[in-house]
């Protein structure tokens, strides 16, 4: 062997040596954890407060009294009213959700030639609503149903009728 590959054989095997042997080289290191932790959902719901059967007659007159829709009749100027119920569950850091009356598909001659109106309102401590949050959890929310004759209404509208079909009240988490 010559000089020269001699001397770089022994270069190499006391760069072998230096590191450590079998090219296992050890650096400074060190590890930690991130903790874990448990996350739980919230809620968002409606509970009924009562079986809102009800419709009253004129309730902002004295003398408001209670309707039967299909028995007693009504006259232009009447307005008739349901009043329903809800206790909000509104559970979650920063939930915010809609919340509103979807009307069904209501029908009839009434509806069609315009003398009768539907409307309603929500109210929570008495403040008209649209939107809901976690302050809310534990509130009653108040849903007004009203049917208005109109008091123009002529004599074509005698004997005429019209289906209310449900209303849904909904609400639906709103995340912005």
């Amino acid at each position: 062997m010559n000089r020269s590959t001699k001397g770089a054989i022994a270069a190499a095997a006391a760069a072998a040596l230096l590191l450590g042997g079998a090219g296992s080289l050890a650096y400074w290191s060190d590890s930690d954890a991130v903790d874990g932790d448990t996350f739980t959902a919230g809620s968002l719901s409606l509970t009924a407060l009562n079986d809102c059967d009800e419709w009253n007659l004129d309730t902002d007159e004295p003398g408001g009294q209670p309707f039967v829709p299909g028995t007693d009749r009504l006259v232009p100027g009447d307005v008739v009213t349901k009043l329903c119920t809800f206790t909000v569950d509104a559970v979650g850091t920063h939930l915010r959700a809609t919340v509103e009356a979807v009307p069904g598909t209501d029908s009839g001659d009434l509806l069609t030639s315009g003398p009768l109106t539907i409307g309603s309102s929500l109210e929570i401590a008495a403040t008209p609503v649209t939107e809901i949050t976690e302050d809310n959890d534990g509130d009653t929310l108040t849903v007004a149903v009203t049917v208005t004759f109109d008091s123009a209404s002529g004599n074509t509208s005698q004997t005429d009728s019209a289906v209310l079909d449900d209303i849904d009240i909904d609400t639906t988490q709103d995340h912005n």
